[in-house]
This record gives C-alpha cells, sequence and structure tokens, in this order.
C-alpha cells in the first residue's frame, strides 16, 4: 500500500492550512520513486546463472557460434553483471523501505502538530498568525530532518553502487558506471527561500553536496538600509530588501539551511551558491564569503545581471510592503507563505529607518 501523505484540513487557520498543501505536495514527489514502501532486496543467488542461460538459446548462440572458445568469457561477465546489480538492488530496497519509513513517521507528526494548534475561531487575529507561523516552524523542522534521513539513505546507495561498478574508483566523483548525481530525490522547498535551482526529477534540487560556512557575521539591518541606501536604493526598497532577509536569514550572513543546501543572507542555493563563492573568490577586497558587504553586493550584482527581471520589478515598487511582496515574488521566488511576514517586516523596518532620520 502506498504511504498516505493526506493532511487534516484547518479551515480556521488559512496561513497553515495552505502550507499543508505545500507539505502534501512535497510529501507526494518524495515518496513518488520509491513506491508503496514494500520492495523486497533482491539477493545475488536469485540472479545467479541468469547470464549463462541467455548464452543457451536465441541468436547470442548463433552470433557467437565461430568463437565458442570466448563463451566462458561472456558467461562469467554477465553472471558478474548480475551479481553487482543484485547489491545494487538490494541497497535500492533498503532507501525504498527507509524513505516509507521516515515520511510515515513525519506525517504522523506532522498531523500531531496541526491538531496541538488551539482551535482559531475566537483568537485575535494576531495571535492567530502567531501561532500558525509557530506550528509552520515546528513542521519545517521536522521536515528538514526527514530529508536529511533520505538525502543520507540515497547517498548510501550512490556511494555503494560507485564501489561495486568501479572498485578502483577513488570516489572522488561519480564511477564510470555508477548511478551518480542522477540519483537525486525529490526536495523540499519550504516556506521561504532563494529556491531557483534543481538538479533532480522535475527540477528538484539535491540536498547532499553542500556544506554550512563558517565565520558568519550577525549584520545590523540599520547598515546594510545605509549600504542599500548609499547604493541607490529608496528608502522602501531597502527596507522591502531587508523584510525578506529578515525571514530568509535573520540577517546572519553564516545562516545555513542543511535540506537545501541554502546559505547567506538571502540563502542562495545551487548555481547560485557556486557564483556567491565564486564572487567571494575573485573580490578584489578580499573580503570573505561571509562578509555582510559582500553578500549585499552579490545581491545587487544579481539584480543588475542575472536577475534584472526581478531588479525591475522591485525598483517599480513605490511602498515598502510592494518592495517587499516584490523581492520575495521575483528574487527569492518563495512558495510564498512567508510573504506577509516578509512584508510585516518591511514596513516596521521603514517605520524605524524613518523614526532614526528625525
Amino acid at each position: 500500500m502506498a504511504v498516505d501523505t493526506s493532511l487534516p484540513s484547518r479551515p480556521d487557520a488559512p496561513i497553515l492550512n495552505a502550507f499543508a498543501s505545500h507539505i502534501e505536495a512535497a510529501l507526494a514527489k518524495l515518496v513518488k520513486p520509491v513506491g508503496d514502501g514494500s520492495a523486497k532486496s533482491i539477493t545475488v543467488d536469485g540472479l545467479s546463472g541468469l547470464g549463462e542461460s541467455q548464452l543457451k538459446a536465441g541468436d547470442l548462440v548463433t552470433k557467437y557460434h565461430a568463437k565458442q572458445s570466448d563463451d566462458t568469457k561472456y558467461k562469467d561477465d554477465l553472471n558478474s553483471l548480475d551479481s553487482n546489480i543484485a547489491q545494487i538492488a538490494a541497497k535500492s530496497a533498503d532507501v525504498s523501505n527507509t524513505v516509507t519509513e521516515e515520511v510515515t513517521k513525519l506525517v504522523g507528526d506532522i498531523k500531531d502538530i496541526m491538531a496541538g494548534v488551539p482551535n482559531l475561531t475566537d483568537v485575535a487575529l494576531p495571535r492567530s498568525i502567531e501561532l500558525q507561523i509557530a506550528a509552520i516552524d515546528k513542521i519545517s523542522e521536522k521536515f528538514g530532518k526527514t530529508a536529511q534521513a533520505v538525502s543520507d539513505a540515497y547517498n548510501a546507495l550512490d556511494d555503494h553502487a560507485g564501489k561495486v561498478t568501479d572498485p578502483e574508483s577513488d570516489h572522488s566523483g561519480s564511477a564510470p558506471n555508477s548511478i551518480g548525481s542522477g540519483n537525486s530525490f525529490p526536495t523540499y522547498t519550504g516556506s521561504g527561500g532563494n529556491r531557483r535551482s534543481g538538479t533532480g526529477p522535475a527540477g528538484l534540487g539535491n540536498y547532499a553536496a553542500a556544506e554550512p560556512i563558517s565565520g558568519g557575521q550577525q549584520a545590523k539591518a540599520s547598515e546594510i538600509y545605509q549600504y542599500l541606501r548609499k547604493k541607490g536604493f529608496t528608502p522602501e526598497q531597502a527596507a522591502g530588501i531587508l523584510g525578506n532577509m529578515q525571514v530568509e536569514s535573520g540577517f546572519d550572513t553564516g545562516a545555513y539551511n542543511p535540506a537545501e543546501g541554502a546559505i547567506g543572507l538571502c540563502q542562495w542555493e545551487g548555481g547560485r551558491r557556486h557564483a556567491l563563492e565564486a564572487f567571494a573568490a575573485s573580490d578584489p577586497q578580499h573580503r570573505s564569503v561571509t562578509d555582510w558587504s559582500l553578500q549585499v553586493d552579490f545581491m545587487i550584482h544579481e539584480l543588475k545581471g542575472s536577475e534584472s527581471g526581478a531588479y525591475g520589478h522591485l525598483t517599480s515598487a513605490t511602498s515598502a510592503a510592494a518592495a517587499a511582496a516584490a523581492f520575495d515574488q521575483y528574487y527569492e521566488r518563495s512558495s510564498g507563505e512567508a510573504r506577509g511576514k516578509r512584508v510585516a517586516n518591511a514596513n516596521s523596518i521603514a517605520s524605524s529607518m524613518a523614526a532614526m532620520a528625525v
């Protein structure tokens, strides 16, 4: 039986409800490649002699009749391949069952979290939003742990395939006959964040490659704001950017999302994370990749280059709220569940910066 990834509905909690729908879709993609979770391990004995049997009848006998002396070699090669396939298949079954177990547990945990949110019908709106966001944070944390467990299972399979198919490989990269980087799995895109890259099925990402960065700075919103103003952004646009950074990283330049390998103020991942690191490596000022001004400069570099579309929408915004929404939709390209929080942050920052300027 396939894993039931359906989640309960909470009509009284529209933000949480929207997030749950997003989680359902992510869970469905996560379990789709692994069947119903009842995979049986294929043993080497189960495939024993399959290669030899293929040489006893059909076209192979006719084709190689003139080379009977080579039959033994062909038989050995085919039987060796069968053994390798059996070992990989056994590991694949383990991955299937691991994914099923982890997702089943996660679904139960999410249901418990949602059930733990009190009835919000008679709760004041600010408190309702607070409770829903707290539940979303708990669900996100659970999902991240499950994603890491699934990632570990897939990585073990990939490593095993490399060892089986190329025992001489030093495993610094994919073995020639390994399942390699194609063995990625659907990833969760979260409620916020920089979600543009993807190498796995359906254009989704691969968790395994990225690692955290050390030496992060806790930047000050006021410093970034003044820096953005000097770079030509209006007060409203600067506040809109900061409202997004607050959600993405809490202004921690070393912020790291292990589920996606995302780093920094804007949670760059995949190819854009690599571009950030390359930008830092070529910086004439020799600033670290965790330097807040370097990360802001890289963001501006993107906005005026590869993300020029986002730049156009951002610079058309005339209010902090509109700037925050534009930056989220076109630069961060998050799922949108946390957009209200980004907008609220931007409005608050705009007010604070205006008060400081008086």
